[in-house]
């Protein structure tokens, strides 16, 4: 099967979130048909489209598959499920979490089904998503805005600016520090 970059978001904010997100890549890079290229650094933000008193850790890693869609989407939500991840039934809106991991982008698939949407649907809003994303690969093409990464982030700071969206608190961080 032919090999695809794929582009997973990370996030945490409950427990020690930088050791959990540090820990899942490790869970991923262990799965027959990944492969890990890298991972940014992680960025702390505030909660987007929900209230919480706890920020968030958020990274975005870069991975090789041979794996389909489906079936990477899969080891995600087991990873998850095994790192403490509790997903409510009929709860409505964002909830706290000690992890959640997020199929990005899977090659240039496009596609839109209630289990699978990529690219996600949410990234172009999201600068804990966009900022991570552009640290490692601001030349890559989104296949549904067919632009770069870096022109998708740079765009969304404008809005922000402009105040056309919602301000988010955002700053780089360390994997030691985070």
């Amino acid at each position: 099967m032919e090999t695809l970059d794929v582009f997973v978001g990370l996030g945490s904010n409950l427990g020690d979130s930088a050791r959990t997100l540090l820990k899942a890549w490790k869970i991923l890079g262990e799965q027959e048909g990944i492969e890990l290229i890298n991972i940014s650094r992680p960025y702390i933000s505030s909660p987007v489209d929900m209230t919480s008193a706890h920020w968030f850790t958020n990274a975005v890693g870069h991975l090789t598959t041979t794996l389909s869609a489906y079936q990477l989407l899969d080891i995600l939500l087991e990873t998850e499920q095994s790192l403490g991840r509790v997903r409510k039934e009929n709860h409505i809106g964002y909830q706290d979490r000690v992890v959640d991991l997020d199929l990005l982008y899977y090659g240039i698939l496009i596609q839109g089904e209630p289990r699978l949407t990529v690219p996600h649907p949410h990234l172009y809003e999201r600068l804990f998503v966009l900022a991570p994303l552009d640290a490692i690969a601001p030349e890559f093409i989104d296949p549904d805005k067919n632009v770069s990464i870096s022109t998708l982030y740079h765009n969304l700071l404008d809005r922000i600016d402009n105040k056309i969206i919602e301000t988010q608190e955002i700053k780089e961080s360390d994997w030691d520090d985070a």
